[in-house]
């Protein structure tokens, strides 16, 4: 089964999301905490299982 443009997105964003962590020196667990996620809930976003909601976060 194909991947829809949605799934796609949702890839891409969590593989950049990982790339930027691990380039500022981040454990998952560490970037998940600093902003105010569960790690498996950041895992999930850098495996692009799930579309983070932005608006929560946008206040901090």
């Amino acid at each position: 089964m194909a991947a829809s443009g949605k799934d796609q997105i949702q890839r891409k964003l969590g593989l950049r999301v990982r790339e930027l962590r691990k380039e500022r020196g981040y454990s998952q667990e560490g970037f998940a905490d600093a902003c105010g996620l569960h790690r498996t809930y950041m895992g999930s976003i850098e495996r692009g299982e799930t579309n983070p909601a932005l608006s929560p976060h946008l206040g901090r």
